[in-house]
């Protein structure tokens, strides 16, 4: 009996206990629906992630403290709770870049600053998926900065192009450039060579514009101060060596290889005198050094040695230099020109100096005249002439002894006189004289008694240069061809003694001279240009009473007057 009781209990407990078991799982369940259906409204009205974060770390810990509790669930919430901090940093991530974005649209932040909050989120991210998509918008951002940058960038290269200063145009070029070794950097070759195109335009444009500043302000400059020839070819020299040879540049409507070709080109068309900008080299270099020696010659009444040694400076500088090789030969000729002008007024000043001083004798004169001759590279062969024609005496005799050689008309008496018996023999009148060893003009005139003038106008062979004469050669003295008969003396008083008659000179070929040099106009008929010949050709057109008065004024160096109206009477009888 009592067995079959104890298996009958055994039998109920059993049922009592799985009926409990569901009881419970049914409640437990009913538990969690419950809070599931809480969280999912919870989420359903708007509730952060924060805030649901919270609510499932309470549900957790709720759950953990029930006696109802099972792993499964605890184990849900867990993971629940993990996704929910993922969501959340995903959330705070995309909410950051929006926020920033939206700072970078508005002006806010740079594209540099926008670029940094988005890699400063990566810091501390674990999560594969929130690194990757953190990544894949940077690599956006870079893309999209970049597209700003170059967009940027192209609207600065436009402006400067437009602009076209120097300052625009450096200021781009330095972005462009940077632009540039960024790609370089990151290995964009494509851009790279973009950027290589657009600098080249660049720099062609910027020396565009430099040439065309710089001849605009040497042009400011040369209307307000004046520029000579040396200077402005300095000036092209000094922009040639600092300018470029690599880029092409476009002036006008000229392309040019580079600005180094355009300032060569520039400087050869100067010298030869064909460029529009600058002028005419050697036409310039004259005016130039003829003006430095005007203002000497105002100054002084002649080229000062300071000023010729300045101007064959000038000169011998312009030989040394590589660009004025192929036109030494005008060089040559400008330097003549220039040159023997300006030594003709200098020996023409030693020459009026020998007439008007004591100390300065014929010899030394013409021995300055041949050393500046030689130090200037000028023939005064001409000038050596004109003094040696002045000379009625010996060279080694000074000047100061020429007045007193001035022939005076004997005193005519009653009679005919004898010459004196101790006066020089003279040849007779009709013979001509040869020359003797040691002879000269000079000494020839005083022994016939006649004028150097007068025997040069008879052996008009020696006028170019009066010390050709050799022993041998005949000399014409008046009277040679014909002996005229020896007319009878006039009858005259002693208290009233004749004046002698001046003898008109013949009337002198036309002249091609037009300048307003009595010695030039002289010797451009073949005339004698000496001071004697001038004297007497002013007695003879009434300009002076006497040569001495002349003399006195050559002197004085108050001739130039007298000078003018011989030359005007002169041109007039033409």
């Amino acid at each position: 009996m009592a067995v079959e009781i104890r298996k009958k209990f055994s039998v109920d407990l059993s049922v009592t206990i799985n009926d409990s078991i569901s009881a419970v799982r049914q409640i437990r369940n009913l538990e969690q629906a419950r809070k599931e259906a809480e969280f999912q409204r919870a989420i359903a009205n708007g509730l952060s992630y924060e805030e649901q974060i919270k609510l499932r770390e309470s549900q957790l810990a709720e759950d953990k403290k029930s006696n109802l509790s099972e792993k499964s669930y605890i184990e849900f919430l867990e993971k629940s709770i993990a996704d929910i901090k993922k969501l959340n940093r995903f959330n705070k991530y995309r909410t950051k870049y929006s926020q920033s974005l939206a700072e970078l649209s508005a002006g806010k932040i740079n594209e540099n600053k926008y670029l940094s909050i988005l890699k400063k989120q990566l810091n501390g991210v674990t999560s594969p998926e929130l690194r990757l998509e953190i990544e894949g918008d940077i690599a956006d951002a870079q893309t999209k900065l970049k597209l700003y940058n170059d967009t940027i960038l192209s609207n600065q290269v436009k402006k400067a192009k437009y602009d076209g200063t120097v300052k625009a145009l450096n200021d781009v070029i330095s972005r462009v450039t940077n632009a540039r070794i960024q790609s370089l950097i990151n290995d964009a070759q494509d851009d790279v060579t973009a950027y290589d195109e657009t600098l080249s335009a660049l720099n062609s444009q910027l020396s565009t514009v430099r040439i065309q500043d710089s001849i605009t302000d040497f042009q400011v400059k040369s209307s307000t101060r004046g520029t000579d020839a040396m200077e402005k070819l300095e000036y092209i020299n000094s922009q040639l060596n600092s300018s470029d040879s690599l880029v092409p540049i476009k002036i006008g409507d000229r392309t040019f290889s580079s600005a180094q070709q355009f300032w060569t080109l520039e400087r050869d068309n100067y010298i030869n005198g064909s460029s529009q900008v600058f002028g005419n080299f050697f036409e310039e270099l004259d005016n130039f050094i003829s003006s430095k020696i005007g203002v000497s010659i105002s100054k002084f009444g002649y080229p000062t040695q300071a000023v010729l040694d300045e101007a064959m400076f000038t000169f011998n500088e312009l030989k040394t230099k590589p660009e004025m090789t192929p036109f030494l030969g005008r060089l040559d000729i400008a330097q003549a020109s220039v040159m023997t002008d300006a030594v003709d007024k200098y020996a023409k000043h030693l020459i009026t100096v020998t007439q008007g001083t004591t100390d300065f004798s014929f010899k030394q004169a013409d021995a300055e005249i041949q050393k500046v001759g030689i130090r200037y590279g000028v023939d005064v062969t001409a000038n050596r002439v004109s003094l040696q024609n002045l000379s009625l005496i010996d060279e080694d005799i000074p000047i100061s002894a020429v007045p007193e050689l001035d022939l005076k008309l004997p005193k005519v008496e009653d009679k005919p006189v004898a010459p004196d018996a101790g006066a020089p023999p003279t040849s007779p009148p009709g013979t001509p004289r040869i020359v003797k060893s040691g002879d000269t003009l000079g000494a020839i005139a005083r022994e016939s008694g006649i004028s150097l003038l007068k025997l040069l106008e008879l052996n008009p062979q020696f006028k170019s240069n009066p010390n050709l004469i050799a022993p041998g050669q005949s000399i014409t003295l008046p009277g040679a061809e014909t002996t005229p008969p020896t007319p009878e003396a006039p009858i005259v008083k002693e208290e009233a003694p004749a004046v002698p008659s001046v003898t008109p000179s013949v009337t002198p070929p036309a002249s091609q001279y037009t300048g307003s040099s009595i010695v030039d106009y002289l010797k451009s008929v073949g005339q004698d240009s000496s001071t004697q010949n001038r004297a007497k050709l002013a007695v003879e057109r009434g300009i002076v009473k006497s040569e001495d008065e002349y003399f006195q004024a050559a002197k004085a160096g108050t001739n130039a007057i007298l000078n003018t109206n011989l030359l005007d009477s002169l041109r007039k009888q033409q």
